[in-house]
């Protein structure tokens, strides 16, 4: 078998982010007394990527992230309100995404026959293990590595140091990172020289100097690349 250890990231290559993560919106915003729209929904995303790939680079703290996307959001479409009480909505709401992917499952139970499967997420801990739990794919992995545990962020190489330390008989050359995110994800395989498959289910464009190992635009073409 060509991999016999897989790191899965968790948002948007397992379990279903953006879904989880506008209806958590939608939420907190109503309960904030604030209208919601796909406008809102927009910049607010831009500006947690943005804040997200700062944590990556190590420029802030996760919990800055936490509240920063909501006070650039709350400023560029000057929204009146607690930004404190729309993020902390936010998060409560987050803990009940239990979306999946489209065949997460089924690729995950096939998988754990013949695999290890851990996860290797920059999510918070808590809505990271919510969710985990509450959309029934904890039990095909055999541990999630979590930023907020590790103590430090995908895609830094300390982070794969962590990981490779507590899984049995790692061996590099049969290890493949599996994930959307090309910033964390590929380039965190890269600086960890391990083999890559960026999952890219709706087409978008690489417009970086990374090159995984490998694309897919549906989870079960990992049953082929993995036999």
């Amino acid at each position: 078998m060509k991999y016999e250890i897989l790191l899965f990231d968790a948002d948007n290559t397992v379990l279903d982010f953006d879904k989880s993560e506008e209806q958590a919106l939608a939420l907190a915003f109503d309960l904030c007394g604030l209208s919601f729209n796909s406008n809102v929904l927009a910049v607010y995303r831009r500006n947690n990527i943005g804040q997200w790939q700062r944590y990556e680079r190590g420029e802030i703290s996760r919990d800055e992230v936490l509240i920063s996307r909501f006070q650039l959001t709350a400023q560029e479409l000057n929204l009146h309100c607690n930004v404190q009480q729309l993020a902390d909505e936010y998060e409560k709401h987050l803990h009940l995404g239990f979306f999946t992917m489209p065949h997460a499952e089924e690729v995950l139970q096939a998988l754990q026959q013949k695999c290890q499967l851990y996860i290797v997420s920059n999510g918070v801990l808590s809505i990271q293990n919510s969710r985990m739990k509450g959309s029934g794919l904890e039990k095909y992995f055999l541990k999630r590595f979590i930023s907020e545990e590790v103590g430090c962020p995908k895609p830094q190489a300390q982070f794969f140091d962590v990981c490779f330390r507590q899984i049995p008989d790692f061996c590099k050359e049969k290890t493949l990172i599996i994930g959307d995110s090309l910033s964390s994800d590929i380039r965190g395989g890269k600086n960890a020289q391990i083999d890559t498959c960026w999952y890219n289910p709706f087409g978008a464009k690489n417009n970086t100097d990374l090159v995984p190992t490998y694309e897919i635009s549906d989870l079960r073409q990992l049953l082929e690349i993995v036999r």
